[in-house]
């Protein structure tokens, strides 16, 4: 009777059983493992930010090494709000605002720390409507109230609405939406004002105060600031303006005495 001899192969191992009970075997030896250099050491962390839109913000961090070397380790870092009914930020650094306040953001990168401080606003919902509302009037020593003035919306969803003052100065915006507004009041005999950036976010009242366009003399020369009794200087020092008139009210822009603290007299 022969004998029958048999093979059996294993992983990285053959193992051949010999008629005689004996076995070989040749393992396959394992590489070693190269050593992992390590990076170079994390010296400082640096946060920034930029506006992504009204609500949110893109946060950046910034690794430096000390081989000298800078990285950004945004997506690499762990992220976190001091008060998440503030802002809430994500994994990736994006900031989000959820209501007026201030929050400190701090990130986080192979156990180096930095952390950014920021007063947050958050835009008003435009869908909320309020009434914005006010009296118009001529800026001290002037007394008098303006009627007929102009009250123009000049930026945000309502841009062009107008109204115009009554016999007592009196405007009234029934319906302007919840935002950042602009506006300007005109009238004859004064000057163009301004208000930028005001926020409607409840009903509103304000202060129009508009300055009278000054005269010129009869050398066509204009006004260069306003007395305290209301009449007009066309002097070019503070000591000298107003001196029989109670001092100087304020300097006229442009001018020689633009921007003049009010004379002590």
């Amino acid at each position: 009777m022969k004998r029958v001899c048999l093979g059996t192969a294993t992983l990285a191992l053959t193992v051949l059983v010999g008629c005689s009970g004996k076995s070989v075997d040749n393992p396959v030896t394992p590489s070693p493992s190269l050593p992992t250099t390590p990076g170079p050491a994390v010296t400082a962390l640096v946060i920034t930010n930029q506006s992504v839109n009204d609500t949110t913000k893109q946060m950046t961090a910034t690794a430096r090494f000390a081989d000298g070397t800078s990285r950004d380790v945004t997506t690499s870092s762990t992220w976190v709000s001091s008060n998440t009914s503030i802002a809430t930020i994500s994994s990736s650094g994006m900031l989000t605002i959820v209501s007026n306040g201030e929050v400190d953001v701090r990130a986080d990168f192979q156990g180096t720390a930095a952390s950014l401080h920021l007063v947050l606003t958050r835009p008003p919902d435009p869908r909320t409507r309020f009434t914005l509302s006010g009296v118009a009037h001529e800026v001290t020593p002037g007394t008098q109230v303006l009627g007929n003035a102009r009250i123009t919306i000049t930026t945000g969803p309502d841009t062009g609405t107008a109204v115009t003052t009554d016999a007592s100065g009196q405007f009234r915006f029934a319906s302007v939406s919840a935002s950042r507004v602009s506006l300007e009041a005109t009238r004859d005999g004064f000057q163009l004002w301004r208000m930028t950036n005001l926020t409607i976010d409840k009903d509103t009242r304000i202060e129009v105060v508009m300055y009278p366009t000054p005269p010129t003399n009869a050398a066509g020369q204009t006004a260069t600031g306003r007395c305290k009794d209301s009449t007009w200087t066309w002097s070019t020092s503070i000591p000298d303006a107003c001196t029989d008139h109670g001092g100087l009210a304020y300097g006229v822009c442009p001018g020689p005495m633009c921007g003049a603290p009010l004379n002590p007299q």
